[in-house]
This record gives C-alpha cells, structure tokens and sequence, in this order.
C-alpha cells in the first residue's frame, strides 16, 4: 500500500480514482462496509480505489481540549486500510490552514483539480470543509457539475444501535472489550514495546511483560483475557491494567499495563508488540494481602484457559 501526504504527490495516471474521505477513527464495522463497497465499485469500473483522511484528528487542532482519545495509532490504522484491500492512501496533514478551506474549495481545488475522482463515497455523517459547512448534498451538486459520481453508504447498526467510533470508544472506557470487539469486527490492540517493570509479578511466579505504548485509548482499569503477539506468533495471556494497589509502591499513580503470558520464557525486553483483548474477567482491587492475591492470580488464570478452551471448540466445530 502507498501513502501520499499531499495530493500532488499521487503517483501519476492514477486510473479512474474511486475515494471515500474520512477520520475513520478506530475504522470500525460501519467504515469497513464504506471500503469493502469503495473496492467493489473500483474493480467494477476497472478504477483505483483510494482512502483520503487527515491527520491529526481535526479537533487535535480545532479543540484539543475536547478531541477525543484515538481507538488506533496512525500505524494501526494504516496497516488495517491494507488489511482491507486499500492500494492507496492520501494522508493529509490537518492544520489551521486546511481548516480555513471553504467546503466548495475543498471540493474543487482539492478533490477534483488534483485527484479527479471518478467517484467519492462517504458515511451517513459526512461534513466537510470550514466549520463543516459542507454536506453531501453540496458534495453530490459539485460532483454533477464536474463529472464525478457521489454516494452515501447507509449506518451500519448491532443491536439496534449505530456502529460509530464513538460507540467503540464508550465500550472500551467502560471495560466492555467484547462488545468493541464486535463493533471493530477483530480485538481492540495495543501496540508498543516491552520494558523492564519492577519484577514483582516473577517474585510470585506469574512474570509479566510491561507494555509501553503511544495508543491515546487504554481500556478501563481491570483484568482482562488477551492475545499477545511478537515475530508473528500469537500467546494467550492474562493482563492487568491498573494501579497495582495490593503491591504498588509507587505514590504517583503510574498506570501499568502488565501480561502474564502463559507458558513462555522468552526474553523480549524491547520488541515490538501487539496486545489483543478478548473479554473482561474483573475490576482490579486491592486485596488483604501478597497471598490472597496470588489465589486469584491462579483463578484468573483458571478462567482465562477455561475461556480458551471454549474457543478452541468454537472454532473448531
């Protein structure tokens, strides 16, 4: 897959570009129904489908006050366009001068001189350009004058409520990895590197890989059954994420993000890694003691490897 971040860095004689524009925070299920019909429509007119989103997230810039945390990284994202098929990516860098950008101008100098879409599709919430002010409909009206198809790909819903990222976001503040998992149609990730802790989790004998990562959305504090996966492989593990409160020494409150990772002995102190969550198994709390905790360290243990098992079946039959 290609990233442009400006649209005159296109490669050229791009054939008949079909584009869709969006953050596509978390691109959850709603966004990848949005690319799979982008694809389909691209190879039905032999054309090339295209993704055109910003970074930052425009509130990052507008009101940073009140922009909401990212459910990925930028490479997360990225690396999910390809997963879904996406040749090309136009990532435009969003700052106040973008900002000021009447929608028509958008539209017209952006849009349509530099990447001449044979096609733009969008979501059910689309605005575009200063303040917003631009709809579909002036995006639809802009296209009959230029040349280009527009269309709008309907909400997608689960359970009878819309799939947004503000939805996913909602579901992992609160613990609910699950439902996330749904609403993103694969596990929410973390991505990061394994840095050294403070070695209690081996004085117990559960050692533990301390993640250190740039995502923005952490899940609440809890234990949780995950996937942990380095040089391709995928371990189950149990991971805490919290204050430690039982042994935790540290006044300052440092949030931890700590898997206990079953059967391995691997060194991999500064690797890259991703962390997968499946479901929730509790709040984190603080116990009586260094031995209550141990019991119910092995019964989170207990439940993790039961959930697997059932998994296995699942997939199995």
């Amino acid at each position: 897959m290609k990233v442009v971040n400006q649209p005159e860095d296109l490669p050229p004689n791009q054939t008949a570009p079909v584009i869709t524009i969006g953050n596509f925070d978390g691109v959850h299920l709603g966004h990848q129904l949005l690319i799979k019909d982008l694809i389909s429509r691209a190879d039905a007119i032999g054309g090339t489908p295209v993704v055109f989103t910003f970074n930052p997230h425009p509130l990052q810039v507008l009101a940073p006050n009140n922009a909401p945390l990212q459910i990925q990284t930028l490479d997360q994202k990225l690396h999910t366009f390809e997963s879904l098929g996406i040749p090309l990516v136009v990532l435009i860098p969003f700052n106040m001068q973008l900002a000021q950008i009447s929608a028509r101008d958008f539209a017209e100098k952006i849009l349509w001189e530099r990447l001449h879409p044979k096609e733009i599709y969008v979501g059910p919430n689309f605005a575009f350009g200063h303040r917003r002010q631009g709809s579909f409909n002036l995006l639809k009206e802009i296209g009959e004058e230029k040349g280009f198809l527009t269309g709008k790909i309907h909400q997608v819903q689960f359970r009878g409520n819309r799939v947004s990222s503000t939805a996913v976001r909602q579901a992992l503040i609160s613990g609910q990895v699950s439902l996330a998992r749904r609403l993103l149609a694969r596990p929410f990730a973390l991505s990061g590197t394994i840095v050294h802790g403070t070695g209690i989790g081996r004085k117990f004998n559960f050692p533990t890989a301390n993640l250190q990562t740039l995502n923005e959305l952490i899940p609440r504090s809890g234990v949780y059954v995950t996937l942990l996966s380095v040089d391709g492989l995928r371990y189950r593990g149990v991971t805490n994420i919290g204050l430690r409160p039982t042994v935790n020494k540290n006044k300052d409150g440092d949030l931890s993000i700590e898997t206990h990772i079953f059967d391995f002995s691997q060194d991999i102190y500064g690797r890259e890694i991703t962390l997968e969550f499946l479901i929730r198994l509790r709040d984190e709390r603080r116990f009586s003691g260094e031995d209550e905790l141990v019991r119910q360290i092995e019964k989170d243990i207990c439940k993790a490897e039961r959930y697997f098992n059932w998994l296995n079946r699942t997939l199995d039959s």
